[in-house]
């Protein structure tokens, strides 16, 4: 085990990705002013490891890796392995100003009850509504700068409003403030021809700028992503904890066409 305070990377460079690109799940849709994908599902897992998230899909190009690192002791860019989700966030915060990047990846299991995300709305960009029974039908909200910057369905149709129709005054529609789609999500859940959209709710997408949330404590992967100033590399950083602290960071370097 390494007692370096930075990792020591192995040339690949003939190596093609092909990591991140395979899930067991489809979930996509328009993300981060429409160049970004994410792709939302339900993974369909053994009862031990049921409705976790998938993996994301980041930056969706295939490229030539150029180097690879596992580091399971020291530090790397302000993050030290032991430290606890929340130290590890403000370390994040401070990557994030410095290399312009706004959006941390975090996995959650999912949850029931719009409840839970009570005055959390912006923290994510993304939201996603679905029957725990039919998963493959859902609606998904897209959120930027605390307003829905867009509506869509499973098939990936844009709407300008949920639910279609007729407009009513719990009708999301795009523009809204997060502070007034709370309570509009809270009477559709409250209704019965709605109330399945609640029963399987995921979210995954963290805007760094916001505060920690409590939930994160309950995530096993974190995923960071940045570019270098000529576009042309990502670093992909995957932050893996177990039992409430940092226990490795695996960086991948890659070479965009």
């Amino acid at each position: 085990m390494r007692k370096d305070a930075s990792p020591r990377f192995t040339n690949i460079s003939t190596t093609p990705m092909n990591g991140i690109n395979h899930m067991k799940l489809q979930y996509k849709q328009t993300c981060m002013l429409g160049v970004l994908l994410l792709l939302c599902g339900v993974i369909l897992t053994s009862c031990q490891k049921e409705d976790l998230q998938p993996r994301p899909v980041i930056d969706p190009v295939e490229g030539r890796i150029l180097a690879a690192d596992t580091l399971r002791s020291g530090g790397f860019l302000g993050m030290q392995i032991g430290d606890p989700h929340e130290v590890v966030y403000e370390k994040i915060k401070s990557i994030g100003q410095e290399k312009d990047i706004n959006l941390l990846w975090v996995t959650n299991p999912q949850f029931s009850g719009i409840e839970v995300l009570k005055g959390k709305l912006g923290y994510y960009s993304d939201l996603r509504l679905s029957s725990r029974d039919q998963p493959s039908q859902y609606v998904f909200l897209q959120i930027e700068n605390d307003l829905v910057t867009g509506i869509y369905t499973s098939e990936g149709r844009q709407l300008s409003k949920w639910p279609e129709g007729r407009q009513y005054r719990y009708t999301v529609n795009t523009g809204d403030a997060v502070n007034a789609l709370y309570p509009k999500l809270l009477q559709l859940q409250s209704m019965p021809r709605y109330k399945d959209y609640f029963s399987a709710i995921s979210t995954f997408a963290k805007f760094i700028n916001k505060p920690y949330d409590s939930r994160m404590t309950a995530s096993g992967e974190w995923y960071l992503n940045y570019r270098q100033p000529d576009k042309k590399i990502v670093t992909r950083n995957t932050l893996l904890f177990r039992n409430g602290s940092l226990q490795e960071i695996r960086t991948l370097v890659q070479a965009m066409p």
